[in-house]
This record gives C-alpha cells, sequence and structure tokens, in this order.
C-alpha cells in the first residue's frame, strides 16, 4: 500500500479511467464546429434582426443563397453556352433532392439578366435559395454535378459555402499542426534532454491533456451550448502543447538536479513538484486567469477563449499528478540513454543583456525606447473582415468568389439588402411611391452601384410609371384637343355666318304675302263654286234667264280672267318661295304639296276657261246649243268644285307655311345666339387648356417629375406580378431592396457606408407612412459592420479584464506592484510591437496589407497569456535566490543567466508550436503564428534589459526586504548557526 502510495498508481488509474471515458464520449468535433463553430453575433444586431425579418419574407422557412458561377475564360459566351446555362440551371430546379425554394438566373427576364450577367458578357450567375436544413457540403457537390459544362469554369459560392470551406480548411490545417507540433516538439526535447524517453513522456502527458479538455469542451458545447469556433481546437492544441511542453522542461530539469543531488526517485519527484510544481501553477494560474477572464466578453467568438481555460486547467492537473507517476517510476531511467545529469549550462544571452544593463541602465533602456517608437506610432491597423481572404484561392469556392470580384461590381459578390417590414401592405399607391423614393434616394448615396426594387427590378427607372413621361402624354393630348377646339370654332363661325346672310325675314314676308293671295284665291274659288252651282240649277230656265245668263257670264268671264291671273301670279310666288325654301328640310315637303295644289288650281282653271270661251262664244246660240250646254254642266260643276277644293289646300299650305316659317325666324336666331356662346365657350375652353398645358410642362420640368404614380389598376397588372413576386413576401407586408456597393462588401469601407445607409435610411422614413415601419439592412455588408462593432467593441473591454486578472494574478506572484505594473507593460508594448512587424511581414511575405478582424486579438491573448510565465519564471527564480543572495543586483544576473536557457527553450518550443499554423494555408492563423513568433523574440531580448533595469531603479539598496525576510526566517529556525556565523 506504501509503494502503491509512493509510486501514485492511483493517479495513473484514474488518469486511465479518464480516458477510456473520453475516448467513448467524444462526439463528433467535425460536424459539431460546422454547426456551433461559426462568428454568432448577438440577435439585436441589425443583420440579425434582418435574418429574422427575411426569415419572415421566405415564409418561415431558414434558407440560404448559394452563388452558382459560369465562365468562359476565352471570351463572351456563345449562344449555345447561353443555351447550356439554360439547361443546367433547369438542372437544378427540377432536381428533387435539392428542396429549391427559389431560382433566379439571367434567363428568366431583362431585369435578372441585366444584374446577373457581366457587362462583358463572359460570365453569368443564377441565384440558388435552399432550405438551411440540409448540409451546405452536400448542396454544394450536388449543385457543382449539375451545373458542369464542358468548355466553361463553373463554381458554386456563397458566404455559406466560404465559411463551410474555411471549417474544412481549418480541419485540415489542424492535422497539419498537431504533426508538425508533435515532431517539432519531439526533436527540441531531444535536444535539451539528450533522451529518447523525455519526449515520448512529455508528448504523452500534454496528449492525455489535450484529449481530455477537448471532450470536456466539446461536450459542453453540445449539451450546454458552451461557446466554440474554428480556431478553439487549433489554440488548444498549439497552448497546450506549446505551455505544456514549457511546464515539462521546467518539472524534469528540476527532476534532473534533485537526482544529481542523490535523492531518490520519489524524494526526487516531490522536491520537483515542491519547487519547479509552485512555479508551474503560479504560472499556469496566470495563464489561466487571462483566458478564462474572456468569459466575461459579450462577443460569443471571444468567449471561445475560455475552451483554452479549460485546457490549461486540466493541463495542470495532469502534469502535476501523472508526471508524478512517471517519474516515481522511471526514475533516472527517464533521461535515457543519457548519463549526464547536469544543469543546463548558463545562458550568455541573458546574462551580458542583464550585467549590460544594470552597468549601463539608461543606454539600454533608450536603445528599447527608440526601437519602440518606430513600431508603436507608425502605420495604422486596418482590419480585414473578409473571410474570403482566409482561403487559398485554390478552394473552389474562393475560386468562384474571385471570378465575381474580376467580372462585377466590387460589391456584386455580397449584395446588400434592406428589408422593410409594415403592418399593412405594401402593394399601395402611396407606399409604392415612398418605397420608390427610398429606392432613388438609397441610388444616391455615396458608394452605392445600383439599387433594384419592387418599383425598379432592374435597377433602372422604368419610365412609364414617372410623371415627366405621363405628363408629357398629357400634354400631347392636350395639344391635339386644342387643335380640334380651334377646327370646330372654325366651323361655328362659317356656320353663324351663314345664318347671317341666309335672309330670312324677306323670305317671311313673302310668304305672307303669298298666304293673303291665297285667302283671296279661297274666296274667289268659292265664290265661282257657287256661281257655277247656280249657273247649273239655272240650265232648265235657261230660255227664261237668257238676259241673266248673259250678265252672269259676262261676270263669270270676268272672275275667271281675275282668277287665272291670280293663279299666275300664286304660281310666281310659290316658285320663288320654293327656290328660297330648298334648304330648309322642314318646308320642302310643304312647299311640294302647295305646288300641287297650286297645279290643280290652275288647271282647273285652264279648263274653266276653256268650258267659258266656248260658253261665251255659244251664248247666241243659246237655244240651239241648249242641250248641250246641259250636258257639260257637269264638267263645269265638277272643275269649280275642284277650283274651290284646290284653292282650299293651297290656302291651309302656304297658312302653315307661314307659321314655320316664323317658327324657323325664333330657331335661326336662338341658333346663331347658341353659335355665338358656343364660339365664346370655346375660346375659355382654349385658353384654359392652353394654361393647364403651360402648367403641366412646367410641372414635367420640375422635380415633381421624378414623382412615382402608379394607377391602382396596374398594380394588380400581370406584367407588374412578377416584379411583386420577387421583391414583396406573399402577403405583401416585406418587402426588400437590393443594394450593390461599388466596394468589397466585406471590407471596413462598406461596413462604414453601412453606417452612413442606416443612419441616413431612418432619418429619411421619418418623414413617410413608413415611420412605423421595421427596417434592418442585411448582408455581407451589414454583417461586416456589426461584426467590427462588437469586435472592437468587445476587444478593449476583453482586454482590460484580462490585464486585471493577469494584474492580480501578478502582484500575488511577485508580491510587488511595480514588478506587476513593469510586467504587463513590457507585455503590452510587445504586443503593439509585434503586431506592427506581422503586418509589414505580412505584406511583403504573404502580399496581405492588412491583418485580420480577429488576428489582434489571438495575438494579444496569446502574447500575455503565455508571454506571462517567462516573467513569472524570472521573478520566481529571484525570490528563490533572495536568501542565497542578498545583493538585489547580483541576484537578477544570476536569475537571470540561470533561467534564461529554459526561457529561451521555452520561447523556440512555443514559437515552433505556433509555426506549426503556418502550413494550415488559414491566413488568420498564419497572421497569428507570425504575431506571438516576433513577440516571443521581443519578450526574449527585452525581459532581461527591462527587468534588471527595474530591479535597480526599484532597489537601490543592496539588501531587499525579501533578503530580510530570509534572513529572519533562517535566524529563527536555526538560532545557533545563525550566531556561530556571526561569531
Amino acid at each position: 500500500m506504501q509503494k502503491f502510495k509512493e509510486k501514485h498508481l492511483l493517479s495513473l488509474i484514474v488518469w486511465i479511467g479518464l480516458i477510456l471515458v473520453a475516448i467513448f464520449t467524444l462526439p463528433n468535433i467535425s460536424q459539431l464546429v460546422h454547426d456551433k463553430g461559426t462568428v454568432q453575433l448577438p440577435a439585436s444586431v441589425q443583420s440579425e434582426v434582418a435574418n429574422k425579418i427575411e426569415k419572415k419574407y421566405e415564409g418561415g422557412k431558414n434558407a440560404r443563397t448559394l452563388i452558382a458561377v459560369f465562365n468562359n475564360k476565352h471570351g463572351k459566351l456563345s449562344d449555345e453556352q447561353t443555351l447550356q446555362i439554360q439547361d443546367a440551371t433547369n438542372a437544378v430546379k427540377n432536381d428533387p433532392d435539392l428542396h429549391i425554394i427559389s431560382v433566379t438566373a439571367p434567363s428568366d427576364n431583362q431585369a435578372a439578366k441585366q444584374q446577373l450577367q457581366s457587362k462583358d458578357s463572359t460570365t453569368q450567375m443564377v441565384m440558388i435559395t435552399v432550405p438551411k436544413k440540409d448540409k451546405v457540403r452536400g448542396q454544394t457537390d450536388k449543385i457543382l454535378d449539375k451545373i458542369k459544362t464542358p468548355g466553361m469554369r463553373t463554381y458554386v459560392t456563397g458566404s455559406d459555402v466560404l465559411n463551410e470551406d474555411f471549417s474544412t480548411v481549418t480541419e485540415q490545417g489542424l492535422q497539419k499542426t498537431e504533426i508538425i507540433a508533435a515532431i517539432f516538439i519531439f526533436i527540441v526535447l531531444i535536444i535539451v534532454f539528450r533522451s529518447f524517453l523525455i519526449p515520448v513522456i512529455s508528448l504523452l502527458t500534454v496528449g492525455v491533456s489535450y484529449l481530455l479538455s477537448l471532450d470536456v469542451v466539446m461536450n459542453l458545447a453540445q449539451r450546454w451550448d458552451f461557446p466554440i469556433s474554428n480556431f478553439t481546437q487549433v489554440f488548444l492544441v498549439v497552448v497546450l502543447f506549446g505551455i505544456g511542453t514549457d511546464y515539462n522542461i521546467l518539472l524534469y530539469d528540476r527532476f534532473k538536479e534533485e537526482i544529481r543531488k542523490g535523492q531518490g526517485a520519489t524524494d526526487a519527484a516531490r522536491s520537483a513538484r515542491r519547487h519547479a510544481g509552485r512555479t508551474i501553477l503560479y504560472s499556469g494560474s496566470s495563464v489561466l486567469i487571462g483566458f478564462a477572464a474572456l468569459a466575461l466578453a459579450k462577443f460569443s467568438f471571444y468567449r471561445s477563449g475560455v475552451a483554452v481555460a479549460v485546457g490549461v486547467a486540466i493541463l495542470l492537473m495532469v502534469l502535476l499528478t501523472l508526471n508524478m507517476f512517471l517519474m516515481s517510476t522511471l526514475g533516472e531511467r527517464l533521461f535515457w540513454p543519457s548519463k549526464n545529469l547536469a544543469a543546463h549550462d548558463r545562458s550568455f544571452l541573458w546574462n551580458f543583456l542583464s550585467k549590460f544593463t544594470l552597468s549601463h541602465s539608461f543606454i539600454m533602456v533608450g536603445i528599447l525606447i527608440i526601437a519602440a517608437l518606430p513600431l508603436l506610432f507608425v502605420g495604422s491597423q486596418k482590419l480585414n473582415f473578409n473571410s474570403a481572404d482566409e482561403l487559398p484561392n485554390s478552394v473552389q469556392s474562393k475560386a468562384g468568389y474571385n471570378i465575381i470580384q474580376d467580372h462585377y461590381p466590387a460589391g456584386m459578390s455580397g449584395p446588400t439588402t434592406v428589408y422593410i417590414q409594415n403592418k399593412k401592405p405594401l402593394d399601395t399607391q402611396q407606399h409604392l411611391a415612398e418605397i420608390d423614393q427610398l429606392t432613388s434616394y438609397l441610388n444616391s448615396e455615396a458608394g452605392v452601384k445600383s439599387v433594384a426594387s419592387v418599383t425598379r427590378p432592374g435597377g433602372t427607372k422604368i419610365n412609364s410609371l414617372y410623371l415627366r413621361s405621363q405628363l408629357e402624354s398629357l400634354t400631347n393630348g392636350l395639344n391635339q384637343a386644342n387643335q380640334g377646339i380651334k377646327k370646330v370654332q372654325k366651323g361655328l363661325k362659317s356656320a353663324n355666318e351663314k345664318l347671317a346672310n341666309s335672309n330670312t325675314s324677306e323670305s317671311i314676308a313673302q310668304v305672307e304675302k303669298l298666304a293673303d293671295g291665297a285667302s283671296k284665291l279661297e274666296a274667289g274659288a268659292q265664290q265661282l263654286s257657287q256661281g257655277v252651282t247656280s249657273y247649273t240649277a239655272g240650265v232648265s230656265n235657261l230660255a227664261s234667264g237668257s238676259q241673266q245668263l248673259s250678265s252672269g257670264t259676262s261676270s263669270l268671264q270676268s272672275g275667271v280672267g281675275r282668277l287665272s291671273a291670280g293663279s299666275q301670279r300664286l304660281n310666281t310666288g310659290i316658285s320663288q318661295v320654293r327656290s328660297q325654301t330648298a334648304k330648309l328640310k322642314a318646308l320642302r315637303a310643304r312647299m311640294a304639296a302647295l305646288q300641287s295644289g297650286s297645279r290643280q288650281l290652275s288647271s282647273g282653271l285652264g279648263r274653266l276657261n276653256s268650258q267659258v270661251a266656248p260658253f261665251s262664244n255659244g251664248l247666241n246660240q243659246i237655244t240651239s246649243g241648249a242641250s248641250r250646254l246641259n250636258s257639260n254642266s257637269s264638267s263645269l260643276v265638277s272643275g269649280a268644285q275642284s277650283v274651290a277644293s284646290g284653292s282650299s289646300q293651297v290656302n291651309s299650305g302656304v297658312q302653315t307655311l307661314n307659321s314655320k316659317m316664323k317658327e324657323l325666324q325664333s330657331q335661326m336666331q336662338e341658333l346663331q345666339t347658341g353659335l355665338t356662346s358656343a364660339n365664346s365657350g370655346l375660346d375659355q375652353v382654349s385658353s384654359g387648356t392652353t394654361t393647364v398645358n403651360k402648367y403641366l410642362k412646367e410641372m414635367q420640368k420640375s422635380y415633381l417629375g421624378n414623382t412615382f404614380y402608379m394607377p391602382a389598376a396596374s398594380i394588380k397588372s400581370a406584367s407588374f406580378t412578377p416584379s411583386l413576386d420577387a421583391f414583396m413576401s406573399k402577403d405583401r407586408k416585406i418587402t426588400k431592396i437590393t443594394v450593390v456597393l461599388n466596394s468589397d462588401p466585406s471590407t471596413t469601407k462598406s461596413a462604414n457606408r453601412i453606417r452612413t445607409i442606416t443612419r441616413d435610411l431612418n432619418a429619411k422614413m421619418k418623414d413617410t407612412s413608413l415611420k412605423n415601419a421595421k427596417v434592418a439592412i442585411g448582408g455581407q455588408s451589414s454583417q461586416t459592420s456589426d461584426l467590427q462593432k462588437i469586435a472592437n467593441g468587445d476587444f478593449f473591454r476583453t482586454v482590460v479584464i484580462m490585464l486585471v486578472g493577469i494584474g492580480l494574478a501578478l502582484m500575488v506572484v511577485t508580491r510587488s506592484l511595480v514588478q506587476a505594473i513593469t510586467i504587463i507593460g513590457t507585455l503590452i508594448v510587445t504586443y503593439m510591437g509585434s503586431l506592427q512587424i506581422t503586418k509589414w511581414l505580412s505584406g511583403y511575405l504573404l502580399f496581405q496589407n492588412m491583418l485580420t478582424w480577429n488576428t489582434p486579438f489571438f495575438s494579444f491573448i496569446m502574447l500575455v497569456a503565455l508571454g506571462v510565465d517567462y516573467s513569472i519564471f524570472l521573478m520566481m527564480r529571484y525570490r528563490g535566490d533572495a536568501g542565497a543572495i542578498p545583493d538585489v543586483r547580483r541576484r537578477i544576473l544570476n536569475s537571470a543567466t540561470i533561467i534564461g536557457t529554459v526561457v529561451i527553450s521555452a520561447a523556440i518550443i512555443l514559437g515552433g508550436t505556433f509555426a506549426a499554423l503556418i502550413p494550415s494555408n488559414v491566413l488568420t492563423l498564419i497572421q497569428v503564428a507570425m504575431t506571438v513568433i516576433v513577440g516571443l523574440i521581443i519578450l526574449v531580448l527585452t525581459l532581461p534589459i527591462i527587468m534588471s533595469a527595474m530591479v535597480k531603479w526599484t532597489y537601490p539598496y543592496v539588501n531587499d526586504k525579501m533578503y530580510q525576510k530570509s534572513v529572519d526566517k533562517e535566524e529563527k529556525e536555526h538560532p545557533i548557526r545563525r550566531s556561530k556565523d556571526k561569531q
């Protein structure tokens, strides 16, 4: 049982059990990182609000948009290639496994072609919207297979594809890092200890720590949403293998020193843990506090650094327990095949730097200040937020992204989308006009290439929907109307003149005379009829009344003569009246009837006259012709009756004609008055239309000509419905406006423009009926803006928290405020300088003039949290030598000389571990590695200078308080020894 306890077999059993548990409980890390390792922004930021609105816009579906890219590198796309693209697009649409939500292709309509075909006609894009529930890798591979076309380069890209490829490249880089780091550490440990077992055991203990840490972190992430990122596993590897190897070197070196002193394996292990273990615990605690402070960060991506704190905690437990079993069991064999147990050589570099600084403090510190000034104040740290730059150009999604950048406006690879969510439908005249105003306003913003909306689906105005075009049509119509009015006025004026010249008064006077003659004619005819009747009645008394007959015949002859003359005058008058009233349709029929009656009258008078003449000639032969006269009397009576009847008709017709002519005169007067009024009214209408036309033309030329107006009937038309479907949700309560910037969507420049657009858009909407609508801007540029704001704000907050935590830990370890402040200051200056040098190196070696947005953060936490170890190593040795070396200057020189070898070895191992990140092909990891390596070099060169100068200036006396405390303690423990020494 004693041996079981001395050999620490319990720790071995416990760790073996935990290893087995970890092996069987470790989740699918790759899938977990893909699902939860991407950068997650808070739900309150604008881009995330836009994502929620987008989900509602898509009918509650979580969707992603992939971009299929078709490019002919030899020139313009041919007609045949265009048809092949259409066939490939249809193949994608009809694939049931893809669960396509929508596909927008250049072949859909002219507006889509204008947006999706490059200006040089060498490239076309097809926007494919698919559900987010399916894996992006599977979707990408299926689409790539469908669009593969001979003679063209085809790619599938988009933010989700780029993120997926970034995860894949990072995972592949991790595998390279693990292998390279293990090989490097193995070689360095062989060189340091000249042993084959030390590297194996060191890698074994650190590997156990890494496995257990990974299991704990990933299970926490899977079950309780513990924050992780794409870099979590990578940084666990480099930190644990880096500082774990450093701590093992410190522990094994002390164990070797104790073995060399003649102690047994168990005692040497205990002694090593008591002395070196304390330094490891202090150093590890500082690192642990530094990474644990990240839990207070608001940004989940920064909080993912807490996983390293979990790893460091497990590492400390493994190193200080499992190593005890290994050292106690193996003893001196741990260093096989080396037989040399001598301590490590002294560091001539740190000895020189510390010694020269103690002699020429101002010179050495002045050199450091002069060297630091250019690094601290030269250049600016503009950061790169473009995730595509993280990937090598050989990755297909990056190649597709580069094609878009080369052939389209810079912002086309990630258009910005403005979402407007209203409580009521937006497909009304008023709201459409306001949306168009917002579209025009956005289009006028600086840095905007094009804007497409429901009123401008192709990114340009539809002229027919604006008042300038509509007023132009209206003014043209008014011009034609004015010309018509002038023609009508001319016709009315001519008619009025003709009516005025028609002389109707004279015609009426003649008709009145005719009416008088007709009345007299009728009276004469009646008398004639009565005379004829009397004559026929008296034929039988002819003989007796011959004298009376002769007298009657004379009267008859005289009356017939007068009738004949009157009949001639009547015919003449009727002819004159008829000629003058020929154009009056109303009198034409009447005049015809009158003329017919007049002719009958003339005919009757003719017959009468023909009968009167023989009668008059044969009057002398009355007796002989009495019988003949009696036989002709019936004809005479008949003729007289016809004359009476005809004269009556003539009189009736003439009287009617007279009445109509009087009515006609009144009507013609009214007509003339009406024509005059109409002409005057048309003058007023013409004047009014001229004034309106002039006003409308002025309006057309004014700013109002740019006003959008759409008739209500046109909104529901078949021609406008596709635009509504493309830019509005099904319930028409959400609309989107697509904005393409003329700068790369992932740059700081685009992010700043989004902030300006957001501010201006909110101010503009306050003056519209949409002031209560929810507005959010989504897209890559909006995400970059939000990410920049959160990352920068949380970075400084996290830095302060981390520095305070590490500073408090340093105060506990060093028991000195001055030393803690000096170490913190050294680390800050080292970080800033190494970051500037990395920027220069990145520009010259990687052709990247900017650091990625997360490089400063990860570089800081790595340099500060890990670099503090070396300060603790030095100052712990300084404290440990207080009893042996009372002179503080000699003590710091001795500590620097001894610990310098350990620090340099540890820096080489840690730097080499980070150097293993360079082959990962991930830009952030490469830049972080470069920053840490440069920082370690700076620390190795500056720590002995700064700490020596600090000790010299802080303690001008030879013996410090630590020395006095050690003397008092030894005197208390060994009073006799101290009194003998005094004697």
